[in-house]
């Protein structure tokens, strides 16, 4: 199947062309307005420049990222970094890597973990041991996904994955009972379960598989069926969950924007013959359609399609790469699908102080676009 720019009628020369330019710019330009990714000694580490923190989503972010475009050496130092400074190796957050560290020692400015970060940590080590024919990093994968799964349990941490429900929670912080929609990542689950298997661990296999299905049973619950929209956070059966801390975690925002990607990739890994590949392709086509009907569209929703902000942002750059990432779902030449994807390709890499997640999700979108995840 040909990938999304190749639809557009870019030639592979031209499309390589274009992840190397935004790889360039976003790892390798200014530092100042440009990059995101800085060397220490033989490490190197992914920065939030708006918030002057690395945090454990952009490391695994990072990797994955290089793991795909095949660069061992930048993987290397990422992966180095994130053991020596994120990884917790006692207390009750052992095992698991935590979600923010000070750029100015690279001391943890909290030990907790954030779920996403771990899932993509995993992904970009399996990937990585595929494409550098690397068998270390498969088992540092599975060692992370053991911690995951089955965390033994103490006075704050449990399993990332909820024990009773098995889907990923928000934290495994004891408490925090409820979930996040971009965290369920069922293409993903799939190639856990397949990495267990062929290495003859069943009972784990079969985990992965069954959270796999039901994250796709909570998708078809969270996501609004009018809009395709999903909420930041949500309870277990997907009803929009508000909190203290984040005024829009009730709504459709920076989260909420992967969620497109999360079952873009779903698609790609699936017999388009079933009924969960058909739902797919309708609630993708549902979120571009209200896109399409909104455009210049803003940022952050309601999952109902009412704007959640009475100061709404205008439409970023990152959301403009996880609605190209749609289209992974819809039929070979949609037009529909294709619009968001041309927006893509016009999109050049985000710069100034909000580059950092904008750039990795534009990054995350182009790869997509280009048909470069292993799954």
């Amino acid at each position: 199947m040909k990938s999304l720019f190749e639809q557009l009628g870019k030639s592979k020369d031209q499309i390589e062309e274009k992840l190397q330019f935004g790889f360039s710019k976003l790892f390798e330009g200014s530092k100042t307005e440009e990059r995101v990714c800085f060397d220490f000694e033989d490490m190197a580490y992914i920065e939030d420049i708006g918030h002057t923190d690395i945090r454990s989503e952009g490391m695994s972010y990072g990797m994955t990222i290089a793991a795909l475009l095949g660069k061992r050496e930048l993987f290397d130092k990422l992966w180095k970094f994130s053991q020596k400074y994120l990884k917790n190796t006692e207390g009750a957050h052992a095992g698991y890597y935590a979600w923010q560290v000070s750029t100015k020692d690279f001391s943890k400015m909290d030990e907790g973990a954030a779920p996403d970060g771990e899932e993509y940590f995993a992904y970009a080590l399996i990937a990585a041991s595929k494409k550098f024919n690397e068998p270390k990093y498969l088992e540092d994968a599975i060692e992370l996904l053991n911690q995951m799964a089955y965390k033994e349990e103490n006075d704050d941490v449990e399993p990332m994955i909820d024990k009773n429900l098995k889907m990923v929670r928000f934290s495994p912080v004891k408490g925090n009972d409820f979930t996040d929609a971009s965290y369920h990542l069922p293409a993903f689950y799939k190639l856990f379960s397949k990495a267990f298997k062929e290495r003859g661990f069943t009972k784990e296999s079969l985990l992965w598989n069954t959270v796999e299905n039901q994250s796709l049973a909570y998708f078809q619950k969270a996501i609004n069926k009018n809009t395709g929209l999903a909420s930041d956070y949500s309870e277990f059966d997907g009803t929009p969950r508000e909190t203290s801390w984040h005024p829009l975690s009730h709504c459709f925002s920076g989260d909420a924007w992967r969620v497109s990607l999360n079952l873009g990739l779903y698609s790609l890994a699936i017999d388009p013959n079933t009924k969960a590949y058909q739902w797919i392709q309708e609630i993708q086509q549902k979120r571009l359609e209200f896109f399409k009907k909104n455009k210049p569209y803003l940022s952050d929703y309601l999952v109902n399609g009412t704007p959640c902000s009475t100061t709404p942002r205008p439409s970023t750059i990152g959301l403009i790469a996880m609605n190209a990432a749609a289209a992974l779902s819809l039929p070979q030449g949609s037009q529909l699908g294709l619009t968001f994807v041309n927006d893509l390709w016009d999109t050049n890499p985000p710069t100034s102080t909000w580059r950092y997640y904008d750039g990795m999700l534009y990054m995350l979108g182009l790869l997509a676009a280009s048909n470069q995840f292993i799954l």
